[in-house]
């Protein structure tokens, strides 16, 4: 990421990263075992860190957590590109909660396969594609 804030807001980048192993983790799950809760349990985390209450959030305290016991050091970053995100995060937790609800498991799964890939590259490479859709989106509003 660029050192230009966009939002002046900051995250600790360990924690994010800790949150995506996380996620990952429930998605292979689900993509094993298919169960509405763990559906659930995503859209509730993800709707209410994307309402940056993320006090609220399961994963990000438990994430603070296995941080700390591991011993990362907090590395700040600008919250805008991470915010983008997990709102897309968000939005493919949802498609797929609605389409488990109409039966559609299969669709369900994939979706979430889409997102397993999408966080196992932030966790291990730390590679956010939902960030390098934010800089090209920022990019491209600048021509207007």
């Amino acid at each position: 990421m660029g050192s230009c804030p966009v939002i002046f807001k900051k995250v600790d980048q360990n924690v994010i990263r800790v949150m995506a192993g996380l996620v990952s983790a429930i998605a292979v799950i689900f993509i094993v075992s298919p169960q509405l809760w763990l559906l659930t349990l995503l859209l509730y985390d993800f709707l209410v860190r994307s309402l940056d209450y993320k006090k609220a959030s399961p994963l990000f305290h438990i994430a603070k957590i296995i941080a700390k016991m591991l011993g990362l050091k907090k590395i700040e970053i600008d919250a805008g590109p991470k915010e983008f995100a997990l709102k897309i995060g968000f939005v493919f937790v949802l498609i797929s909660f609605i389409m488990f609800i109409l039966g559609e498991a299969l669709a369900a799964v994939l979706v979430i396969a889409v997102l397993l890939v999408c966080a196992f590259l932030e966790v291990t490479f730390n590679y956010c594609i939902g960030c390098q859709i934010y800089k090209i989106l920022k990019k491209f509003t600048k021509l207007f």
